[in-house]
């Protein structure tokens, strides 16, 4: 396998947010236009998470094994629960500028 160079501006929390971004997009546009109920989305998009670390596991090392890939799974899930702990952190903060956006969405409502 060739050994891949990224540039050296190159920035990948930037691209990654990117991706993030896009992929965030499509995923919405898809629930919006087939009516999946929110549910559904957010316990797919998990499971989807968890199968691809897996098979990304299985693609990364030379001899994968059972003990291999149940603490992946668990370093997996310590970064789970570091984006949980983030989010109840700055669950203030989300409040506050959901309930803003949505006001400003009702009084462009009304105009």
């Amino acid at each position: 396998m060739a050994e891949h160079e990224e540039p050296e501006d190159f920035d990948f929390d930037e691209e990654q947010e990117a991706h993030a971004e896009e992929i965030k997009n499509i995923v919405l546009d898809y629930v919006e236009e087939n009516e999946v109920p929110e549910e559904t989305a957010i316990f797919t998009l998990v499971q989807l998470a968890v199968s691809m670390q897996m098979a990304t596991y299985m693609g990364s090392v030379e001899k994968p094994s059972v003990t291999g890939l149940k603490m992946e799974l668990e370093r997996f899930g310590k970064e789970i629960d570091d984006m949980l702990r983030d989010a109840k952190n700055g669950a203030e903060e989300f409040v506050e500028d959901y309930k803003a956006a949505m006001e400003e969405e009702d009084g462009e409502a009304e105009e």
